[in-house]
């Protein structure tokens, strides 16, 4: 089940971002990590949880929603606040270190959790009456 709200769209990135951190182990495709800022800032997570199959599957559905991000500079904001809630650092000083300025940051984080917990919604909605969604940049279309 897709979440509603920006709020249950950021625990479940969160929730991805340790799964993935706990049990990947660095093998397969190189781009697996790809859309991450820095995989190697994800090193104070629970490492020795267990994880179940259900648990697993939340995390790789989690990930497909990075893309839905079109702009690659508020997705990068938003990888490197969701990396540093799951244990992977401070935002403070990922903030400092690129010259953002932290409150301003999280700001627009939620504003693109809010779009898209909407594209989630309505791509969910599709999907569920038959259309296809294309997210592209001239909006959704329906399948003929």
């Amino acid at each position: 089940m897709l979440p509603d709200t920006p709020e249950e769209i950021l625990a479940r990135l969160i929730e991805a971002v340790e799964v993935v951190a706990a049990t990947g182990k660095g093998d397969g495709p190189r781009n697996v990590l790809s859309t991450w800022p820095d995989p190697e800032m994800v090193r104070n997570v629970r490492r020795r949880r267990q994880y179940s199959p259900l648990e697993i599957s939340r995390a790789e559905e989690a990930m497909t929603w990075w893309p839905l991000v079109e702009d690659v500079e508020a997705r990068r904001a938003l990888q490197f606040e969701v990396m540093c809630q799951a244990g992977a650092g401070k935002f403070s000083q990922v903030c400092e270190k690129y010259g953002w300025k932290r409150t301003t940051v999280i700001s627009r984080n939620r504003v693109v959790l809010k779009k898209l917990s909407e594209k989630l919604c309505l791509g969910s909605g599709l999907r569920q009456s038959g259309m296809v969604a294309d997210f592209d940049k001239t909006g959704l279309k329906q399948a003929s």
